[in-house]
């Protein structure tokens, strides 16, 4: 008869840490020495927790024996990873019916017959026994179940590897041609208690001992899950112990998702601009971690949250690593163009038509005063009607439903324009000016960082229509001295460009080659080094030869 213990205890499981003292993270240091297991049960299973850490996706069974005197077994196993259902059917139950008809105890000093008798007892066709802590360590990270018994050296690797019946959500707000198309789930734990699919997809990605992830519980009622992501030996353990503060802080009666997260954490809540960065898509969370950033996920929410975050990661998608990096650079720029014209151009066509005209070409100044002939508004009304209307019939192709929506927005700018120039009530230039700006706010990959852009272009088109080009200035100088002033987290929301850092810009205004990106920021990470320096694309002397 085998007992297994009904509470499915954790390594040390974390729970919400009430003194941020207790959290200090270092860079865990592995003993290269430690490669071989002991003889004793619960040696072993503190050597996996040394390598793992206090992750809250680790959890530890164990099993007693019920030979004479009893022997004690155990299994660890990373629940987001691992079918426990397959564990409990090949491995728990064949053990619990089957051990004491042919494994006795004198056969646990004779290792070999140990592990033949583990395989033929269990009904699972992957058991491969090991002795490597580095190897065990591995299939571990790779969703398979670690089996260890008291008295025993050899460890016996069991194919318990979770294949997601999840159908993963397609990304609806950062979409793209070339890449991954999966993006998170709603449900934090898709399965009731046993699966978590968000770390799942993190987790295969991420094949790392220094991924840690660990819990806290928000909320007086909503009881709301959030997990905190993070790789121990490239973050900063500042940020992670700030995150971690932060989170406490919370004590609310509950939280809706990670919006109502971000609101909480944020160094600058009032700001127009967004300072923490929110994504849909796994392989950009694991860009980001491997930079050294920190991921928070909410339960009930597809949104993660990394920080921190500056504002070129508005302007970078996760298609740029899939494309060359020429397009990629290309894009970018344009993107930049594209911040600069939404803020701008409507406050420029207001200060030029209003006081500067003399500033213009003859022919341009003739052309522009000729459309504007019969319109009884002057340039600033003109131009504040249309982009209001223009953001109201966005507003309403959000709202309806995917085709009607997608009619109402083209259909409705078209025919609305179309008749406001018809019936004199605004040029055509105006026309021309808005739907330059619409165009370019729509290109730029992030909706949150577009919509705060948009939002400056109406403080623009006010200080233009009072003060002219001396407006714009004044505006201009409004807006950088506000970004420049943001921090995320410590970290200064305008880098790399304040304070410049020449090595960062490889990777943010334009993507060079990504063998020749070898650091990443020192302002994330505590280690800059991200790959080796000599990875440039060589022929060798043989192949030269041929």
């Amino acid at each position: 008869m085998i007992i297994i213990k009904k509470n499915r205890n954790k390594l040390k499981k974390p729970q919400k840490l009430s003194n941020i003292e207790d959290r200090k993270e270092e860079v865990r240091i592995f003993d290269d020495n430690m490669t071989q297991f002991t003889h004793q049960l619960q040696a072993n299973i503190n050597i996996i927790n040394e390598y793992l850490g206090e992750n809250v996706d680790l959890a530890c069974r164990y099993i007693d024996i019920n030979t004479i005197p009893i022997t004690r077994a155990a299994i660890i196993f990373i629940r987001s990873i691992a079918d426990t259902q397959k564990l409990e059917a090949t491995v728990i139950e064949p053990l619990a019916h089957n051990i004491l008809q042919s494994l006795k105890k004198d056969s646990y000093d004779d290792y070999s017959k140990t592990a033949d008798a583990v395989k033929d007892l269990v009904t699972n066709s992957e058991v491969e026994g090991i002795f490597d802590v580095n190897t065990s360590i591995d299939a571990l990270l790779k969703g398979n179940g670690i089996l260890f018994i008291d008295d025993n050296p050899i460890a016996f690797k069991i194919g318990i590897v979770k294949e997601s019946e999840k159908k993963y959500a397609d990304a609806k707000t950062e979409r793209v041609i070339m890449g991954p198309q999966e993006a998170f789930v709603e449900d934090i734990e898709a399965f009731v208690e046993d699966i978590n699919e968000n770390t799942f997809m993190l987790r295969k990605k991420i094949n790392s001992p220094h991924f840690i992830v660990k819990e806290i519980i928000i909320g007086r009622h909503s009881k709301t899950k959030v997990r905190i992501a993070y790789l121990d030996n490239l973050v900063k353990s500042s940020i992670v112990d700030e995150v971690f503060f932060r989170l406490e802080k919370i004590d609310v009666d509950g939280i809706m998702g990670s919006s109502s997260v971000s609101e909480y954490i944020s160094d600058s809540p009032a700001s127009l601009f967004p300072t923490i960065f929110s994504t849909e898509r796994p392989d950009r969370i694991q860009a980001m971690l491997l930079e050294g950033r920190v991921a928070i996920i909410s339960d009930g929410s597809p949104i993660a949250l990394v920080v921190p975050c500056v504002a070129g990661d508005f302007f970078s998608t996760p298609e740029d690593y899939y494309l060359n990096f020429y397009f990629t650079s290309f894009n970018r720029l344009l993107g930049y163009i594209g911040a600069i014209f939404v803020m701008f151009a409507p406050s420029i066509y207001i200060a030029f038509t209003t006081y500067h005209q003399e500033l213009l070409p003859t022919s341009l100044a003739l052309t522009i005063s000729g459309t504007r002939l019969g319109v009884p508004y002057p340039a600033f009304l003109e131009a504040l009607l249309m982009e209001i209307s223009f953001e109201a019939l966005r507003e309403a192709g959000t709202r309806l439903p995917i085709h009607a929506g997608q009619a109402v927005s083209i259909v409705g700018a078209l025919i609305i324009g179309q008749s406001a120039v018809e019936a004199g009530l605004v040029s055509p230039t105006v026309i021309i000016v808005v739907a330059f700006t619409a165009i370019f706010s729509l290109a730029m990959p992030f909706n949150n960082f577009s919509m705060a852009l948009r939002l400056t272009r109406f403080l623009n088109m006010t200080l233009a229509a009072i003060l002219g080009i001396y407006g714009i200035m004044t505006g201009a100088l409004i807006i950088l001295l506000t970004l420049l002033s943001l921090r995320a987290f410590g970290t200064p929301f305008m880098l790399p460009f304040s304070p410049l850092n020449l090595q960062d810009l490889k990777d943010w205004v334009l993507r060079f080659p990504q063998w020749a990106i070898t650091k990443r920021s020192s302002y994330f990470s505590i280690n800059p080094q991200k790959k080796a320096d000599n990875l440039k694309p060589t022929p060798s002397d043989e192949g030269m030869k041929k």
